[in-house]
């Protein structure tokens, strides 16, 4: 039977645009949230005797519209044809889809929007990825449940570590206004800086766990592919001295208190590192050096 409607590209690539358009729709209603709660505005609200909104301007059905189109594209672009592809650009933007779906519902349930006002700006460019760096390789031994597990367990990890350098850098922020004290209103713009260093310190907690399983679990695989558990290449040297940091970072916190610009300094080195394992090499060999592999 022929399809119903031809149309002149990949849906996929419709999907990726329609996800973009609904993730800028947002950010917009985000940001235009926080502007509502900016000291300028909120003055013109009190003077007026309006009450200052706490309500949340976000959609919860565009939120999940957007979240549903966005995993649908990927599903397309990486199953379609009974192949499994992937690259550095589908890397970015599973990496961003696991982010939204993991705290998108749970910051409309506790209306925290200064980590959304982060992600979905990220988000929204980052789905376009796939369209501008098409380049896609095949994924080798997926078939191996062993494979799966690793594969998963690192994607998870990269998103909550996502979430948390994010998180580090909204408590740099918010610690900074704390220095300013024109810009301290009568309703806070953040939440408590207690309570959004403990968030971050979870976060990071749950995605070492994850990583710590990824690495294990990657070493297995290397054992079991390529005959030797350590495989010298960037990707196993990034990894690891991503883990280290973080393992650093857990350990001085439990030890030594660490917080502050300290802890939002060592979580943003820990996940660039992490990013160089990964999509830092599949985008020099895709992109500079136009390799698939």
């Amino acid at each position: 039977m022929p399809p119903i409607v031809s149309l002149p590209f990949p849906l996929a690539t419709l999907l990726t645009i329609i996800a973009a358009i609904a993730y800028g729709l947002l950010t917009w209603q985000v940001l235009r949230q926080i502007a509502r709660q900016s000291p300028s505005r909120l003055a013109q609200h009190l003077a007026a005797g309006k009450p200052s909104s706490t309500q949340t301007g976000l959609s919860p059905a565009l939120l999940g519209f957007a979240i549903a189109v966005h995993g649908t594209a990927l599903y397309l672009d990486m199953f379609d044809d009974g192949a499994v592809r992937f690259s550095f650009a589908l890397t970015v933007s599973v990496i961003l889809w696991l982010a939204v779906v993991l705290h998108g519902f749970e910051s409309l349930a506790y209306k925290q929007r200064g980590l959304l006002a982060l992600i979905l700006p990220v988000a929204t460019a980052g789905v376009l990825l796939p369209l501008i760096f098409p380049v896609e390789h095949p994924l080798i031994h997926i078939n191996a449940w062993l494979f799966r597990l690793h594969f998963i367990l690192a994607m998870l990890a990269y998103g909550v570590f996502l979430l948390a350098t994010l998180q580090a850098c909204l408590l740099w922020i918010a610690e900074r206004e704390l220095h300013h004290p024109a810009k301290l209103t009568t309703e806070p713009r953040f939440p408590p800086l207690l309570r959004m260093e403990n968030l971050l310190f979870r976060m990071l907690g749950i995605a070492f766990l994850l990583l710590t399983a990824s690495l294990a679990t990657g070493l297995l695989v290397s054992e079991q592919f390529y005959g030797q558990w350590i495989r010298a290449d960037h990707k196993t040297i990034f990894a690891f001295l991503s883990w280290m940091i973080f393992g650093a970072l857990l350990i001085g916190r439990r030890i030594r208190g660490w917080r502050g610009a300290k802890a939002t300094g060592w979580t943003i080195s820990g996940f660039v590192m992490l990013l160089l394992a990964y999509v830092g090499s599949r985008f020099v060999l895709e992109v500079l050096l136009n390799r698939a592999s």
